[in-house]
């Protein structure tokens, strides 16, 4: 039956296939064939050389959360394994860029079509000394040519939410042979193995080591939150209103909120970060339309002093960004998206509002509310209550940061329990 699974997926695969391959080229050719290479398994010498010089670890993520996730990981393997090279691979331009800036690691590349030659050409030029993968990266194709050259396969903060459960719990007779390709999985929690072992995994490859996510820090010195807070031209004393990773439908809403709150702060700051970059042109004509005095973070020069709003257009930066908050909500809440990780906002001791649909982070968000260092809000003229009072009111603001610290240090072990499991199944 396993077999019979990667049999009709790769069928309707190359059908598919045949049908896209048209617009991959028109990408292609439109974007000067800049990185698409990488996705048909063709590599930059320099990144071969460096593979050819000795054994990597190769990690692979699916974009920019995913490969923060990845990086903290990494960042202590390297301290066990340090002759080794580290190769961390994403599905997107924008996750790629972030591993590759990311501290020690030494190539990053787009992730490979999942298309059996593809992925064999790739795994053949790589020969990696250990497969590592983020969360629910379960690609067949790729698991399996990796899985077939002997070395560990390890899923690392691994989850399916009830939403991925649903999709996948009808293809159950593809993916447990796709999940017997791991010989560990290391899950963030007792539901994640619920949903894990349903649907085929090896009960006995499967450990819950906690969330990775807790393990992220990115606390904002306060000479660099004064000299960013200089570089964006802000007011010395001005309130800070940052809205990430939001969505379609939402930008509109923040705006309108942001107005109203100006009468009572004047003063207020609004940072607005769209989640994904291609939307940047859409949502410079809702700031357009909203008539407040707007630049976009890669500008500079004088634009900048008389900003009430900051477009973040740049990538990898918004968690640095929630160090400068007064008030920070997170997006994808509000519209039906699923959540963002609000756990980066609690890393800078601060506290954070979202909306009521975070089915994609249902456990932590239940842990924030539980501890105080969140609120969630329902509809728009909730957020604005909250919003108001928060501005009202520094110490509820203090209490909220110092609970959300809290939370965070109270779940630390996840990576240490990875690390074990990883150095257990790894040879040098």
């Amino acid at each position: 039956m396993v077999g019979l699974g990667y049999l009709l997926y790769n069928f309707v695969l190359v059908v598919l296939f045949f049908f896209i391959f048209p617009f991959f080229l028109v990408k292609i050719r439109l974007s000067k064939g800049d990185l698409h290479g990488e996705r048909w398994g063709f590599y930059p010498p320099e990144l071969l050389e460096k593979v050819e010089k000795k054994p990597y670890f190769w990690f692979h993520a699916a974009s920019v959360g995913e490969v923060k996730v990845t990086l903290s990981l990494l960042k202590e393997m390297r301290k066990l394994y340090p002759h080794y090279g580290f190769l961390v691979s994403a599905n997107t331009p924008q996750g790629r860029e972030i591993a590759s800036q990311g501290h020690g690691v030494d190539a990053a590349m787009l992730a490979p079509l999942d298309l059996p030659w593809i992925v064999r050409r790739t795994v053949e030029l790589i020969r990696p000394h250990a497969f590592l993968v983020a969360e629910t990266e379960l690609w067949p194709n790729l698991l399996r040519e990796v899985k077939k050259t002997g070395i560990p396969v390890i899923l690392f903060n691994g989850r399916i939410s009830g939403r991925s459960y649903k999709f996948y719990r009808p293809l159950r007779f593809l993916f447990q042979g796709v999940l017997k390709n791991f010989d560990a999985l290391c899950l963030k929690s007792s539901a994640d193995r619920e949903r894990m072992a349903r649907l085929g995994a090896d009960p006995k490859a499967i450990h819950i080591t906690g969330d990775l996510k807790f393990h992220q820090l990115f606390t904002l010195a306060g000479n660099e939150k004064v000299k960013l807070r200089q570089e964006l031209r802000i007011p010395k004393g001005a309130p800070v209103f940052i809205a990430g990773s939001t969505h379609e439908g939402e930008e509109g809403v923040i705006l309108q909120i942001f107005k109203e709150l100006k009468v009572d702060f004047p003063q207020l700051i609004l940072v607005l970060a769209p989640r994904h970059l291609q939307r940047i042109s859409q949502v410079e004509k809702i700031l357009d339309s909203q008539g407040v005095r707007w630049v976009k973070r890669t500008m500079r020069g004088s634009e900048l002093q008389v900003a009430e709003v900051i477009l973040l257009d740049t990538v990898g930066e918004l968690a640095t960004f929630y160090g400068l908050g007064t008030v920070i909500f997170v997006g994808g809440s509000l519209s039906k998206v699923g959540g963002h990780n609000i756990l980066e906002v609690l890393a800078h001791g601060k506290g954070v509002v979202f909306g009521p649909h975070m089915e994609n982070f249902s456990e932590i968000a239940h842990l924030v509310l539980e501890k105080g260092a969140g609120m969630q809000v329902r509809t728009s003229g909730e957020l604005k209550k909250v919003l108001k009072r928060l501005l009202d009111n520094p110490h509820l603001r203090q209490e909220m940061g110092e609970r959300g610290l809290s939370l965070l240090q109270g779940h630390q072990g996840a990576l240490e329990k990875t690390l074990e499991i990883v150095s257990s199944l790894v040879r040098g």
